[in-house]
């Protein structure tokens, strides 16, 4: 994944109500969180093995829409103003360096990982617990406590990502 490029986003234009290199620098660190993200954790609580390519390649993709959802949820702490247009301008760049379909897929995800978090915001993460343990195999008292799990991992990410915004 390509770093977020400051030079070409909309940022000199758009009037943000926080400083701009608060902005900025929020903008090219979740560029760099992203591209290093690794979610070995998550997909071992999935159970989601190694040799599972379908899936595994499935997984990533919705848990990094939920990597940019929850920073997206992180910015509305931090810039409660001006998290809409940060989000929306860290997508369309994206989208216009990454063409690919995992890449269309991946902030199409954020989007909706995003809408079942908003209403709840960091309070409770048990909605997308839910529906990512939904892509389980497992039986249903598995199930469960892999919700738990996530729950605690998703507030774990979400802290990460809120500690290194900006």
């Amino acid at each position: 994944m390509q770093a977020f490029d400051c030079q070409t986003s909309l940022l000199s234009s758009t009037a943000y109500t926080a400083p701009a290199e608060a902005v900025r620098t929020a903008l090219d660190n979740f560029s760099a969180l992203l591209s290093d993200a690794d979610f070995t954790e998550a997909l071992d609580l999935l159970h989601v093995g190694r040799f599972q390519f379908l899936r595994r390649r499935q997984m990533k993709i919705e848990l990094g829409g939920v990597f940019m959802a929850l920073w997206r949820l992180a910015l509305a702490r931090s810039f409660p103003q001006d998290a809409d247009r940060m989000f929306d301008e860290f997508r369309d760049t994206y989208g216009s360096k990454h063409t690919d379909e995992q890449s269309t897929q991946l902030l199409q995800r954020a989007v909706e990982y995003w809408a079942m978090l908003a209403p709840h915001g960091d309070r409770d993460f048990t909605e997308v617990s839910r529906h990512l343990c939904s892509f389980s195999v497992l039986d249903a008292h598995a199930v469960r406590s892999i919700q738990l799990k996530m729950v605690l991992y998703l507030r774990k990410l979400y802290k990460f990502l809120f500690e290194r915004l900006i």
